[in-house]
């Protein structure tokens, strides 16, 4: 029979339906606020239907859990939770039904009218599933403390591994150290013998003093200078020996000096190998596709010494330079190839221009005369010509107040008239000839000008009286800076007029020869 059902603990106001095992009985809103209360967190909560049966005079008690049919709803704690809505995956009543789950009504489940019994058949699926997964933690355990006790072995091996690569370094350093120490030590026992062998010579040799010492001081004291006599004519011989003896040993026995010293490079390199010589492999015993044992890729097998790695990158470097220089004599033979065939395309050219001229020559053989002419003509102008032969320098320079200038000096010596000057056989006097210019772009024109004329014949003439002269063109020696302008270009612009009219302009003149230079033009 079952008891009366007791009443809340804590509220005191409604019926228990589970038991706190702090708090004791509680009814349902007491269980909704041990569930959202922070201090409750806690407690547990038990949900219960509680009935005694008293058999044999016993008192037992048989706990019963609700089935969630008898559940509350949570939004009106008064309404059970009778449905499932499969949209929300959650416990609705009615209310909630017609209220806030409408659209989801194909989707929720009337558990009372599904008449939803105990299903052995899946009980019993569920069951097994169980079993199969507590198997797999077991054999995840087994798996693991097996995995331990290797793991544990491996660990042991690579300790003493460590360990004995750490020996064979340190036995391989002992050796090389070693090495160095029988060096040292060899050397050491040998300035030991030199030492040894230029002490026996100087005990020798200072016997030998204080022996000749003796008897000198013997033979004064006893007045024997026949002995002394006898004794000084090889006296200084034998000292000189002596010190020909000594410098010898000092020369045939060096002592031998060393030192230690590291070389702070190689042991900077050799301490970075030895951070590499060995390295920890890391293994995983499981992976997310289920392969067990897993490794991780380690850093890749150096299979050769820095040294080889240097022979290697110097024998690279020599393949470099010879394919640069094999590149560099291609390059040459197709600069010239390429010359030759300008060359070659030069002279057909020439060659094409000469034979239409000819053609041209014999088609218009009426114009034959005015050809001839035209090629005496620069001859005629020869024959006029009466600058005697003269130099020009062209040098730029500073003036008097730091400016920069154009200095020209034309320079004649004294010589003998030739039959174009105006009395041929007598002599005539020579003279120098001074003209400043500005340094700047027209001052190198008018420059340049004034060079045309002077090559030309047609700046300097020979006066009847047998003294050069200028030929109607003017220089000018005086400031082209500072208070002179005017003047200065005044007179460029004079001179422009007077190049002119010889046939001299801008136009006519090479303007890319070189400006500054000792030029010297034969009148003869």
């Amino acid at each position: 029979m079952a008891s009366k059902q007791n009443q809340c603990e804590i509220c005191f106001k409604e019926n228990a339906v589970g038991h706190c095992e702090t708090c004791g009985d509680v009814g349902e809103n007491c269980v909704d606020i041990h569930k959202k209360g922070k201090v409750f967190q806690t407690h547990t909560v038990v949900l219960y239907e509680a009935v005694k049966m008293h058999e044999d005079g016993g008192d037992k008690t048989n706990i019963f859990m609700r089935d969630i049919t008898e559940e509350k709803c949570k939004q009106h704690p008064t309404e059970r939770a009778i449905f499932l809505c499969n949209v929300h995956e959650s416990m609705i009543c009615g209310r909630c039904l017609h209220s806030e789950h409408i659209p989801c009504v194909k989707e929720v489940v009337d558990l009372l009218k599904e008449g939803i019994t105990i299903d052995c058949e899946k009980v019993n699926t569920m069951k097994s599933l169980l079993m199969e997964v507590k198997d797999e933690i077991l054999l995840l355990k087994n798996e693991a403390e097996q995995s331990k006790d290797n793991y544990k072995k491996t660990a042991d091996k690579c300790v003493q591994d460590c360990m004995e690569l750490g020996n064979t370094i340190k036995r391989r350093v002992d050796e090389l150290t070693s090495g160095i120490r029988d060096g040292i030590t060899d050397k050491h026992n040998e300035n030991l013998t030199i030492h040894s062998h230029i002490t026996k010579l100087c005990d020798e040799k200072t016997k030998w003093c204080d022996d000749e010492d003796s008897k000198i001081d013997n033979f004064v004291d006893n007045n024997l200078a026949g002995h002394l006599y006898l004794m000084s004519r090889h006296f200084e011989k034998e000292a000189s020996d002596v010190r020909s003896h000594l410098k010898e040993m000092k020369h045939k026995h060096t002592f031998k000096g060393f030192d230690f010293k590291e070389n702070n490079v190689i042991l900077k390199c050799l301490f970075e190998d030895l951070d590499e010589v060995c390295e920890q492999q890391d293994e995983v015993t499981g992976s997310d596709d289920g392969n067990a044992n897993d490794v991780f890729a380690s850093t890749p097998k150096i299979n050769k010494t820095r040294r080889e790695l240097t022979v290697l990158l110097n024998q690279a470097k020599d393949e470099l330079d010879n394919s640069e220089k094999t590149r560099k004599q291609f390059e040459q033979k197709l600069l010239k190839a390429k010359q030759d065939i300008e060359k070659s395309e030069n002279t057909q050219k020439e060659l094409h221009d000469e034979l239409k001229r000819v053609k041209e020559e014999l088609y218009h053989s009426g114009k034959g005369r005015g050809v001839v002419k035209a090629q005496l003509s620069p001859m005629q102008d020869y024959i006029t010509w009466t600058q005697p032969t003269g130099t020009v320098d062209v040098k730029k320079t500073l003036d008097e107040y730091g400016c920069h200038i154009i200095h020209l000096v034309f320079t004649f010596p004294d010589g003998i008239q030739t039959t174009h000057h105006p009395s041929p056989g007598k002599p005539y006097k020579g003279g120098t000839f001074t003209g400043h210019l500005r340094r700047d772009p027209e001052g190198e024109l008018i420059c340049r000008m004034l060079k045309a004329a002077f090559r030309r014949g047609l700046m300097f003439n020979l006066r009847k009286e047998g003294k050069v002269d200028l030929d109607g063109i003017s220089l000018y020696n005086g400031a082209v800076f500072y208070g002179e302008w005017e003047v200065y270009d005044a007179y460029t612009q004079t001179l422009k007029a007077e190049l002119s009219a010889k046939g001299i302009t801008a136009a006519n003149i090479e303007q890319t020869e070189e400006l500054y230079e000792t030029l010297t033009v034969d009148g003869r």
